[in-house]
């Protein structure tokens, strides 16, 4: 009995974890875009970078995988728009690397190359494709939101 209840006590425990990594997650992400769309793009990239890390321990620490694929390729994406937009696109074959490693380590590298495809549009796009389709993006989250209130 005691070994059934401290099972719950520790399963609760992750997920109280894993529920305080999104939100912490979700809040940088959404202050990362709020400086992104003021074009503060140094202060947008410090809180992509923050959010990376959590997307990051969201893997081991998430109690659905795809849950944190998703939260790590989406903040992946923006991150690499910001970078872009300092150091221009080449700056983004570290980005891509890193990502290789944690992506690989998780999924199968047929999957982590087609995860990976959104950075090389950033990448091969000009400067107004870019920002056109990152708007897009935005547009649909935007319309998927109102559509599930």
């Amino acid at each position: 009995m005691n070994l059934a209840r401290e099972h719950n006590s520790q399963t609760l425990s992750l997920r109280e974890r894993n529920e305080q990594l999104i939100h912490q997650w979700s809040f940088l992400l959404e202050q990362g875009r709020s400086e992104l769309h003021l074009r503060q793009w140094f202060l947008a990239a410090n809180y992509y970078q923050q959010a990376m890390s959590i997307a990051e321990s969201l893997f081991a620490a998430s109690l659905c995988k795809n849950c944190a694929l998703r939260c790590y390729t989406r903040t992946l994406v923006e991150y690499a728009y910001v970078i872009c937009k300092i150091n221009g696109p080449e700056s983004l074959e570290l980005i891509e690397q890193a990502a290789i490693l944690t992506l690989s380590a998780y999924v199968p590298m047929s999957l982590v190359e087609k995860l990976l495809l959104p950075v090389t549009e950033i990448k091969t796009r000009s400067d107004a494709d870019r920002e056109l389709w990152l708007n897009q993006l935005f547009a649909e989250d935007a319309s998927y939101r109102r559509r599930l209130h």
